[in-house]
């Protein structure tokens, strides 16, 4: 071989051991989103009187800020909306009617249902509708007794955060809920 074809493919092959460098790991993975493990718990600031802020932020995974808008008769029913371009949670709730409401979210969500609520908790269900129904997505409904009365609470919202349990996390809510009611209606919360 002539000493320049050699010096050639010498300098081709330096060029091409420099080029490549050592051996390269391969690139990590992009880090995986954090699912938020904090557990629910009554603690304030409240929304809709009943739910706390912290809940619904940890509950859906929403960060961006929320309008409350609230009506009713304090005594006996009311309802609450927190917005941000839509609904993305609503609690409705009323002192009477209580049986025929449970009624009529079973016939509305029964087929949908996520769970039953625990015998302790009182009556109702967890659903996930999806987007056929007008209401938000995921659908809890509770009938429970409060001294003599059987008020009963349905809420809805539009997201669950990723890597949450939506069951275990309604029934926090529903608990913290029902608690907050008697506390403020001065009644003791029991299931129905």
């Amino acid at each position: 071989m002539p000493a320049r074809a050699l010096i050639t493919v010498i300098g081709a092959l330096l060029a091409l051991v420099s080029s490549s460098g050592c051996p390269r790991e391969p690139p990590s993975p992009p880090p995986k989103p954090t699912v938020d493990t904090r557990a629910i718990v009554d603690v304030g600031p409240y929304w809709c009187d009943v739910i706390p802020r912290q809940a619904v932020r940890i509950i859906s995974g929403l960060s961006l800020p929320l309008t409350e808008s609230t009506w009713g008769v304090p005594t006996t029913h009311g309802g609450c909306l927190l917005r941000n371009g839509y609904t993305r949670f609503s609690l409705y709730w009323s002192a009477r009617g209580g049986d025929q409401a449970l009624d009529l979210a079973l016939e509305n969500f029964g087929s949908r249902r996520l769970a039953g609520l625990p015998a302790d908790l009182g009556e109702g269900l967890i659903a996930y509708t999806g987007e056929s129904s007008g209401t938000n997505p995921y659908v809890v409904f509770m009938l429970f007794r409060c001294g003599d009365e059987r008020p009963w609470m349905g809420i809805d919202f539009s997201e669950a955060a990723k890597g949450r349990n939506v069951v275990a996390d309604s029934i926090a809510l529903l608990r913290i809920a029902r608690h907050r009611y008697g506390e403020i209606h001065e009644c003791t919360d029991k299931p129905a």
